[in-house]
């Protein structure tokens, strides 16, 4: 018995052997064999190829930033911290010593998860004392507006004093976050910055599903603008100008509005209101010109 391929591949036995002559319409089972793997091998597979221009520019950015998305994705390990020595010796993860010794730390952007962090450590604190300090440090470029005001509620309403501290940034409404905290116990580092606005947000749709937005958008705002004027002590006119555009602010101007009591200079009293020589040098346009030209003046190629 002898076994030959049908035209669609299929294993075909018994039957004569076939013929190889010139009159003969079937191959040999190998020479079949060499023929196929012959032509899959001139047959690449077919690859979907991305379409030029701006998305083949795209993905390119894409495949490029691709270890660096993974870095920033990367999960931040907390050191442990030693606890007692000898036998009573015990470790804990950084966060966990800092709540036990009554102190929060809100960074990054403020959305549903981290405000409940936040609200579940100050109720946690109050739970285990009511009259001792909570010290928050705040930096934040902001946040959702339903988190950010769950958490300053919350503040609002448990007993313990509250004393924050606006440390790198505390854009938008994280520095309502800083002016939430008990009136005298409001801080900022010296290099902090600042910054007031007002909600934004958009919306598609018909004109009911539109008004229904900006209705939600005023309410958001008149809140934010009276949480703004009970901690700050502004008024109404004063806190629309600071929130009509992005207001940036340095701490001496946050304090002069109200959202801090005091700085946090940490320079052992030293003066820095003087620049150094190189400064000065700088912000003297002479000395800019004398330099550029002695350089131009010497002939060498850059």
């Amino acid at each position: 018995m002898q076994t030959s391929l049908r035209a669609g591949g299929a294993p075909r036995t018994g039957g004569a052997p076939q013929s190889a002559g010139r009159g003969s319409s079937r191959r040999p089972a190998c020479e079949c064999s060499a023929l196929a793997a012959q032509h899959s091998r001139r047959r690449p597979q077919r690859v979907q190829q991305p379409p030029t221009g701006v998305l083949d520019h795209a993905s390119s950015s894409r495949m490029r930033l691709a270890p660096l998305n993974a870095q920033r994705r990367s999960p931040v390990i907390a050191p442990d911290i030693s606890i007692g020595s000898g036998q009573d010796q015990t470790f804990v993860d950084l966060n966990n010593y800092l709540l036990r010794q009554r102190i929060v730390f809100l960074s990054g952007y403020v959305n549903d998860k981290l405000a409940t962090q936040i609200v579940g450590s100050l109720l946690a604190l109050e739970a285990m004392d009511e009259e001792a300090e909570i010290r928050v440090y705040i930096n934040s470029p902001g946040g959702q507006p339903y988190s950010i005001l769950g958490v300053v509620d919350t503040m609002q309403a448990i007993k313990p004093p509250i004393k924050t501290v606006a440390l790198g940034a505390c854009y938008s409404y994280a520095s309502l976050l800083v002016a939430a905290g008990t009136k005298g116990r409001r801080y900022s580092m010296k290099n902090t910055r600042l910054m007031m606005t007002q909600p934004m947000g958009g919306s598609q749709g018909d004109i009911y599903q539109i008004a229904a937005t900006v209705a939600e958008l005023n309410a958001i705002y008149q809140l934010i603008a009276r949480y703004y004027m009970k901690f700050t002590g502004m008024s109404a006119d004063d806190v629309e100008r600071a929130t009509n555009r992005d207001t940036f602010m340095t701490p001496e101007e946050a304090k002069q509005a109200g959202l801090i009591d005091d700085l946090i200079r940490g320079d052992g009293g030293r003066d820095y209101t003087s620049p150094p020589a190189m400064v000065r040098q700088l912000e003297d346009l002479g000395f800019v010109d004398r330099l550029t030209g002695g350089i131009l003046n010497t002939g060498r190629e850059f």
